[in-house]
C-alpha cells in the first residue's frame, strides 16, 4: 500500500493534504505505534510532493505527539489511534501558520536589502543594539536554551532593521521575524539541534561574521555572510534526511 498523489487545491496547503494521508494510514492500521514511516524520498515519489512540505507535515504531526523523530534512524508512529482532536490540532498548525520555508525566502530577498541599507545609515549606537543583540543570541545558543535562542534571533535580526531608520521596513521585518517563533519553525530547529548539538556552533560563527560585516560596514561580505546564513538553514532543515543527509530533495 502506497501514498497517493497530491493534488492542488488553492484553498488548503499541500503539507495539510499530506498529514492527512499519513493519519489515514495511522487510522487504518497500516502504521502502528511503533512502526517506522517510508523514508521521506519514498513519501515525496509517492505523492509528487516537495520535500518543504512533507518536512512541515511531519513537524505539525510531532508537534501533537502522533509521530516522533529518532535521530539518525526515521520517523516513527508514537500514538496507537490519533484521535480527531488530535487531528484537528495539527491541521490547525498547519493551516494557521505560514511555511517556515516560504519565510525563510521571503527573509533572505529581504534581509539582504535591509542589511544594505543599515550599513548606509546606521549610527555607532545603532551598531552597538546590533552588537548587544548578538551577544544575547550568543549567550543562549551556548547555553542550549533553544527557545531563548530563537527569541534572541528575532531581536537581533529586528536590531538590522531598526538600523535603516525606515519604519515601512521594520514593520516588514517584524512581522517576517514573528514567524520564526511559531510552532512548525521551532519544533524542526529543535529537532536538528538535538540531532548534533555542535550545529548551533556553525550557526554562531555565521551570525558573528554577519556582525563583523555589519559593524565594519563591509557590504559585500555582509551580502556573502547572509545568502550563506539562509542557504544553510534551508539546507540544514529541508534537504538533509534522516538517512545521514544523503536524500536530497526531487525539486518537485
Amino acid at each position: 500500500m502506497t501514498f497517493e498523489k497530491v493534488t492542488q487545491n488553492p484553498f488548503k496547503k499541500k503539507s495539510s493534504f499530506i498529514a492527512d494521508q499519513i493519519l489515514r494510514m495511522i487510522q487504518s492500521g497500516h502504521y502502528r505505534a511503533g512502526s517506522k514511516l517510508p523514508s521521506e524520498r519514498a513519501i515525496t515519489e509517492q505523492m509528487g510532493v516537495s520535500r518543504p512540505s512533507l518536512r512541515e507535515a511531519i513537524s505539525a504531526l510531532q508537534i501533537v505527539g502522533i509521530l516522533e523523530s529518532r535521530p539518525g534512524d526515521g520517523t516513527y508512529v508514537s500514538t496507537p489511534g490519533p484521535t480527531e482532536d488530535l487531528a484537528r490540532r495539527a491541521f490547525t498548525v498547519l493551516e494557521e501558520y505560514e511555511s517556515p520555508f516560504e519565510n525563510m525566502q521571503a527573509r533572505k530577498a529581504m534581509e539582504i536589502g535591509v542589511a544594505l541599507l543599515a550599513i548606509q545609515v546606521a549610527t555607532d549606537d545603532d551598531l552597538a543594539a546590533i552588537k548587544k543583540a548578538w551577544e544575547e543570541k550568543c549567550i543562549r545558543g551556548r547555553r542550549g536554551d533553544l527557545e531563548d535562542y530563537q527569541h534572541y534571533g528575532k531581536e537581533f535580526h529586528l536590531a538590522i532593521a531598526r538600523a535603516t531608520k525606515n519604519r515601512i521596513i521594520e514593520a516588514i521585518m517584524d512581522k517576517l521575524l514573528d514567524m520564526i517563533v511559531q510552532p512548525l519553525w521551532l519544533n524542526m530547529r529543535r529537532q536538528h539541534f538535538l540531532e548534533d548539538p555542535a550545529r548551533i556552533e556553525q550557526m554562531l560563527d555565521i551570525h558573528d561574521r554577519i556582525v563583523q560585516a555589519i559593524t565594519r560596514r563591509d557590504a559585500p561580505a555582509a551580502i556573502r555572510e547572509l545568502e550563506h546564513h539562509f542557504d544553510l538553514q534551508i539546507e540544514q532543515i529541508y534537504e538533509k534526511s534522516e538517512e545521514n543527509g544523503q536524500d536530497k530533495p526531487n525539486g518537485k
